[in-house]
């Protein structure tokens, strides 16, 4: 009995509910239930790569990365930030590894899919380093960095890659965070 008056037998074309019931649904019209956007991506890939179906131009989304960012620091490029952050000794190995991400970017350039996915993966690894690891730079030892690094950056990319044309590899998915401390999304000095 609600103010005075008896609710049996009410129909509302659904749940008659008092307080505290909620239901939230979320539809995603754009993909087959089930699939992630990488899934609905790399299937797209493999079918573009089947008809030769290639674009002639970068996407707006991917040339956001291409064009180097002004640090907030002055120190620019992947050298210098290796240098400020006494990591001199990895500078041979992090260009080798920039250059392989760079060709690897080059090469599937030229499917509108493939530059969906690196889109995709630069986007989770610049978020991961905003939200995960910048915060922390001030009092990280090298070992917690490249461990912050290795377990939220470089494994999940490769798994979120998976079985796919684009054969990313710990080395080369390294050297998409190189790229990135490159154009000045990232950086190991606080």
């Amino acid at each position: 009995m609600i103010g005075g008056r008896d609710q049996a037998g009410a129909c509302a074309g659904g749940d008659v509910v008092g307080r505290d019931k909620r239901t939230n649904i979320t539809v995603d019209l754009r993909r087959p239930a089930g699939s992630s956007k990488i899934d609905a991506l790399k299937a797209r890939l493999l079918a573009e790569i089947a008809k030769d179906a290639q674009v002639g131009e970068i996407i707006n989304d991917l040339q956001r990365y291409h064009n180097r960012r002004q640090s907030i620091d002055g120190v620019e490029g992947l050298e210098p930030k290796l240098r400020v952050a006494d990591r001199e000794a990895e500078i041979l190995d992090a260009l080798e590894q920039k250059e392989m991400f760079a060709k690897l970017l080059d090469k599937w350039a030229l499917y509108a899919s493939a530059q969906e996915i690196f889109v995709h993966l630069l986007s989770l690894a610049v978020h991961e380093f905003r939200m995960q690891i910048q915060p922390l730079l001030a009092n990280l030892d090298r070992q917690t960095y490249n461990d912050l690094v290795t377990n939220r950056i470089v494994r999940p990319l490769m798994d979120e890659v998976g079985d796919c044309p684009l054969s990313m590899d710990a080395m080369v998915t390294m050297g998409l965070y190189y790229w990135l401390a490159e154009q000045c999304f990232v950086r190991w000095h606080a």
